[in-house]
């Protein structure tokens, strides 16, 4: 009745009236308008439909209004994305978000993250849309994160995060002024106007852990799961009960195990490998079934939408679902029956896939590998007596591995060789240290498996010609990939090979200029990260365009429900579209309408995490580099600005030479990427490699700063030498301080 109703408001072009959808809707009997009515009002509630004045109704998107979350700015500023899709000409269906600029009067109370009703008014010279705020519909402000201050006798909170600062929040009884808290808002007294209760304190500055769920906690990340959650989880099993293995297949008896790093808990991937008589493989790559014991739209399921993904952060991890599921029932831990959908793929020698099935399954890991030893074995031949049985299953992986790898290479795919640091933590949890992380062969293995799951789950779901939630990578960003290409000249590395419009529309040439970079020496890492810059976001999107990095047609994300909320998405896909018999009509038509919204928040949410990631990154720099002040390091000029100098120790932490701290006077010409000296010091180049002392390195902004002892080796270029420029901005410089500019 729902889907009937829709579709026939849907069709209006102008508001209906009651009768006659009860018309149209074929329904006489009171209990029958009833419930139609009650449809109705539903319906208005969420703003899907509008009742006009007179009594009438009509779809939301055949008015000016609009409903959507509303995103501010510093400023006070802000945006609503009203993401939608739509039928195409060619019948392939488009999502469009269409993005409404709010001004700062018109705003109506909405604070960052609210879900609000617009009004579109007009366009401005710019040809933007501009929208008024009619209507904050819903509020989610569980927790605010803030400083405790004192007005006159009375005790408030002033949010941390500076898009929430117009909300008024008023303590009931004393506090400690200066406190960092966080809020429960308990009571609403007017639109930006609460009373709060303090749920929780961070008092403890030095507390790695306090540190660590505060940063997260200041760009939206929550640690804590609700009440409604935790009491949920109380009532799940944490073995596999008999009813669960209805409709299963049984492959507790397969050779099957798990690789992963040595501390890893949450597990939610295993292989499986064997030899067939026609000399291919049949691989196994068995994912935990999070959507067996995370219902949709239960209290976990919501918490887990929040939370997008699983945050990582230097030793801390703050989980999409709480541990009882992370780490127990519905983590692949050796030697338990677990729940899982089995992708089980026969691939042949070169490589392709001749056959799969998607099943629905029960496995029992035998081993929960290390990177570290399956490392050892793959190159060294270091056999463990526990690996001894499955020496030639890893084998066999590895060899099928690196041909997936080979394939995927030549298929356009680009690598990125950029050093990843990782925080060596002392038992009070402190920062003792950094190493370089990089992949291996092991790591290699997993990443090549799970690639070819996504893909072939992707390519199965796509086939059937029902939604799936894609992970997309759009092509490189033309301006920036030119911009980098000058760059590259300009340090001395020309590359003529391919112009950025041939590495836009040519996977491969795209790749030949990532190869390229890597033989630059000292500036490899540089080169890389600034050609990341180039690239496009991969994001999550109902409409597939593509996967440009991994030189793939058709990508999801399947492998890793416990930790990332679209992959959960997908394998509920799976079950509503394969695995289980539902009204696949309806099921249709209910993920064209829920998949939007969830590629946005997933693709939010991943963001936030990978920025806590970084933030909390360069606190841990900084904590480290703050003991050793005074201290001299080498290091390479990675970037050049007006504000100084950006350089990289040889220990991969980076850090600033700021402009007034640099002897003499400098003037940076972004079109030579040179800091020129006005007085004849020598000028500073990108790839210079400098003795530096520590100045100062500040925790809690995550700073550190340096010296410049000496230049150890200029990375000059001679023909960018120009005594006129000097001459130039010298002039220029004086009229600029003597008000002329």
């Amino acid at each position: 009745m729902e889907e009937k109703l829709q579709k026939i408001i849907k069709k209006a072009k102008k508001p209906i009236a009651l009768e006659k959808i009860y018309e149209k809707m074929e329904v006489s009997t009171e209990s029958e308008k009833a419930l139609v009515k009650d449809l109705l009002d539903r319906k208005i509630k969420d703003y899907s439909i509008i009742q006009t004045p007179n009594g009438n109704y009509i779809s939301i998107t055949k008015t000016s209004f609009r409903k959507g979350p509303f995103y501010s700015d510093r400023n006070g500023d802000g945006q609503v994305i009203v993401a939608s899709t739509y039928l195409d000409k060619d019948g392939s269906r488009k999502m469009f978000e269409d993005k409404y600029v709010i001004s700062k009067g018109s705003t109506g109370g909405a604070i960052n993250g609210d879900i609000v009703l617009i009004e579109f008014v007009n366009k401005n010279k710019s040809g933007r849309k501009i929208g008024v705020v009619q209507k904050v519909i819903e509020r989610n402000l569980d927790t605010i994160m803030g400083e405790v201050c004192r007005i006159g006798t009375g005790y408030f909170v002033k949010p941390i995060d500076k898009k929430k600062q117009n909300l008024v929040i008023s303590l009931e009884g004393e506090a400690i002024e200066g406190q960092r808290v966080a809020v429960f808002l308990e009571k609403k007294m007017n639109d930006n106007f609460y009373i709060g209760k303090i749920k929780r304190t961070f008092n403890h500055k030095d507390d790695p852990d306090e540190d660590i769920l505060w940063e997260a906690f200041k760009l939206g990340i929550e640690s804590d799961f609700s009440r409604e959650s935790l009491d949920q989880v109380k009532n799940i099993p944490q073995t596999v009960e008999k009813a669960d293995l209805i409709g299963r297949m049984n492959l507790t008896d397969w050779e099957i195990f798990t690789i992963d790093g040595e501390d890893t808990k949450d597990i939610d991937d295993a292989l499986s490998c064997k030899r067939l008589s026609n000399g291919n493989y049949l691989v196994g790559v068995h994912i935990a079934d999070v959507s067996h014991y995370v219902l949709e739209d239960s209290p976990l399921d919501m918490d887990a939408y929040k939370r997008g993904t699983s945050a990582y952060l230097s030793g801390k991890v703050i989980p999409m679902l709480p541990h009882e599921l992370s780490n127990g029932i519905c983590s692949l831990n050796p030697n338990a029956d677990r729940l899982a959908l089995s992708c089980v793929m026969e691939v042949d020698p070169n490589g392709n896939i001749c056959h799969y099935d998607i099943w629905k399954s029960v496995i029992k890991s035998q081993l929960k590998m290390s990177y570290t030893k399956v490392n050892n074995i793959l190159k060294n031949g270091e056999i463990p007596s526990e690996y001894a049985i499955h020496t030639q299953t890893l084998n066999d992986l590895n060899d099928l591995a690196l041909i997936l790898r080979k394939n995927r290479i030549a298929k356009g795919a680009i690598e990125f060789d950029r050093p990843e640091l990782k925080v060596k933590l002392d038992d009070n949890g402190r920062c003792s240290g950094f190493s370089v992380r990089k992949q291996d062969l092991g790591e290699n293995l997993i990443e090549e498996f799970m690639l070819l799951a996504n893909e072939t789950v992707d390519k199965h779901l796509s086939s059937l010609g029902v939604p799936c939630l894609h992970r997309i990578h759009d092509t490189p960003n033309r301006e920036r990939l030119e911009e980098f290409i000058r760059l590259l000249n300009m340090v001395g590395y020309t590359y003529d090979k391919y112009d950025a419009d041939a590495c836009i529309s040519n996977p491969k040439a795209l790749q030949d200029l990532a190869e390229y970079i890597k033989d630059t020496g000292s500036l490899a890492n540089m080169l890389s990260t600034n050609m990341v810059k180039c690239m496009s976001r991969a994001k999550y999107s109902p409409i597939n365009i593509g996967h440009s990095g991994l030189g793939k047609t058709n990508y999801c994300h399947f492998t890793s429900p416990i930790r990332r909320y679209p992959d959960l998405i997908i394998h509920r896909l799976l079950k509503d579209f394969c695995l289980d018999k539902h009204n696949v009509e309806n099921d249709i038509e209910k993920w064209e309408n829920k998949l939007p919204e969830i590629a946005i928040q997933s693709s939010k949410m991943e963001r936030l995490a990978d920025e806590a990631e970084m933030q909390i990154l360069n606190m841990r720099c900084a904590e480290y580099m703050s003991k050793r002040v005074g201290e001299d390091f080498d290091g390479t000029i990675i970037g050049l600005s007006s504000d100084g100098i950006l350089v990289q120790l040889d220990n991969y932490i980076e850090g600033r030479v700021r402009l007034r701290n640099l002897v003499g006077e400098y003037v940076y010409d972004p079109n030579t990427y040179t800091l020129y000296s006005l007085d004849s010091r020598g000028n500073y180049y990108i790839g210079d490699r400098l003795s530096l002392k520590v100045k100062s390195a500040d925790k809690e902004n995550k700073t550190i700063d340096f010296t410049i002892n000496n230049k150890i080796n200029e990375n000059k270029l001679h023909h960018l030498d120009n005594g006129d420029y000097h001459a130039k901005t010298k002039t220029k410089t004086s009229n600029k301080r003597n008000g002329y500019y």
